[in-house]
């Protein structure tokens, strides 16, 4: 059950009739359809007329149906124990699966044990990683491959590098590649992305983060790496003892709830010195690369604009934050106040090094290296899980993507990053029946993602007037995370 979302009273046999069909893998319209479903998979797509008898009827006559978006980069169940009203914001933004980005090893008991909460209307886990490696599990080398062999044994789909070295980021990729599980997530300051690419990251988050992408695409690159300094962390037990992962991931939660706070002068200096020496040809020779070696990105842009952006009205003053529970968003206004005591050459350097992440996600995009969209919701300050996914796509607009490859980073392109291609992600027979109706068509305008007639998780159906009483109930009794 959900304290949110009311049990669809459509479900069963479901027809969406006599609507256009989007297929983001090639971009085509198909008018006239109608689009069978039953037992929570797509049966039949067909031109209208066909007999409907016993079928519920949506209708969709002028109107647009798309796969339902996967957010590739989420932080869901970093509170297990209360995702109702993430989930349900999900579900008004037409969001049915994720990649969780932290794990652990009761949470990866819990999926294999089908013990994970599923309230009414809950996205598909898709993926998730074990303990982000950290100096508290991967201070050394070998204790990166430890922690690397442990997750394998745990059952985690992928390990995220979330605070290491050069050193042990290698040692971790290494061991993955030698265990068959994909390793993604930070590149740690004193690393080339180049390297990590030529090694078999399989994806790398946030642009980065910091400059260390943007170094790789500077005329003045030993310089900008010089001044990329790796940031001192707050000290973390060595020794294990009770509560001491619960303590690190304490002190870890205080820093991720927006890292731009600890940004220092020397940090800065290294964002306006890679800036100002931006060399187009070597960001183009880095895509190159990237593509080579199916090196994927998930930018993250609504993640790093509220970093860099903390102090900014659209952020601080954004009404969805009433969905919000209270103390996430004491949290945020904590970690915003923080911001605002940034020198001002600091937070300059920020803003300032806006303009160099779209114009590195349109050199990757024009180039065709692999992107999925993501945007670190819960725990992230400032991002609203389900709108925040809508909020990307307006980014990856401003970075010049086009509509229709904005709609593949989170249908098709979700799908072929986790070898799942032919899976989900798409509007034909035998896929799951997980859909969006758009009042408008997408491939004239990314807006029309967010102009949502309706969504069907799983087979059953929540009409707009719905979807805002789901909105009305998150509201009136704030929850999520």
């Amino acid at each position: 059950m959900s304290r949110y979302v009311e049990p669809s009273s459509i479900n069963g046999r479901v027809v969406v009739q006599d609507v256009t069909v989007i297929d983001p893998l090639d971009g085509h319209r198909t008018t006239g359809q109608d689009v069978m479903v039953e037992g929570g998979r797509i049966t039949s797509v067909t031109s209208t007329g066909a007999p409907t008898s016993g079928a519920h009827v949506v209708e969709g006559r002028g109107r647009f149906v798309v796969p339902a978006f996967m957010d590739m980069h989420m932080h869901a169940l970093n509170t297990p124990e209360d995702v109702d009203g993430t989930y349900a914001l999900m579900l008004a933004n037409g969001v049915v699966g994720f990649r969780q980005m932290s794990g652990n090893r009761g949470l990866l008991k819990s999926r294999s044990q089908g013990t994970l909460p599923q309230p009414t209307g809950a996205p598909a886990l898709k993926s998730t990683a074990g303990d982000l490696l950290t100096p508290l599990n991967a201070s050394t080398a070998d204790g990166a491959v430890q922690a690397v062999r442990e997750q394998h044994r745990d059952g985690a789909d992928f390990v995220k590098a979330g605070m290491t070295t050069r050193a042990t980021f290698l040692a971790a990729l290494e061991e993955a590649n030698r265990l068959g599980i994909r390793l993604g997530g930070h590149l740690p300051a004193d690393l080339d992305p180049r390297e990590a690419a030529r090694g078999g990251v399989w994806s790398i988050e946030h642009l980065g983060p910091g400059v260390t992408v943007f170094a790789a695409a500077s005329s003045k690159e030993g310089e900008v790496r010089a001044s990329n300094a790796t940031r001192k962390l707050p000290p973390i037990p060595k020794i294990k003892i009770p509560g001491a992962d619960k303590l690190a991931m304490k002190l870890i939660k205080g820093m991720v709830t927006n890292p731009a706070t600890g940004t220092s002068e020397l940090e800065a200096h290294a964002y306006n010195l890679a800036d100002g020496s931006y060399d187009q040809q070597k960001a183009e020779e880095l895509a190159v690369l990237f593509v080579e070696h199916t090196t994927w990105q998930c930018p993250t842009l609504i993640r790093v604009h509220t970093q860099q952006f903390a102090d900014s009205p659209e952020h601080s003053q954004d009404p969805r934050r009433r969905y919000m529970a209270p103390e996430e968003l004491r949290t945020w206004d904590k970690s915003a106040k923080k911001f605002a005591k940034l020198p001002d050459l600091t937070r300059n350097a920020l803003h300032n090094h806006w303009s160099a992440q779209l114009r590195m996600t349109k050199t990757f995009a024009d180039a065709g290296v692999p992107m999925v969209a993501g945007t670190d919701a819960c725990g992230a300050a400032g991002v609203i899980p389900g709108f925040a996914l809508h909020d990307e796509f307006d980014y990856l607009a401003e970075a010049g993507l086009d509509p229709l490859t904005i709609l593949r980073t989170t249908t098709t392109e979700p799908a072929r990053f986790l070898g799942e291609e032919g899976r989900f992600g798409r509007v034909v027979t035998g896929m799951p029946a997980d859909l969006v109706l758009l009042d408008e068509d997408p491939l004239e305008d990314h807006t029309a993602l967010r102009e949502i007639a309706g969504v069907m998780r799983d087979g059953s159906w929540w009409s707009r007037a719905e979807l805002d009483a789901i909105l009305e109930r998150i509201a009136a009794r704030p929850g999520a995370h």
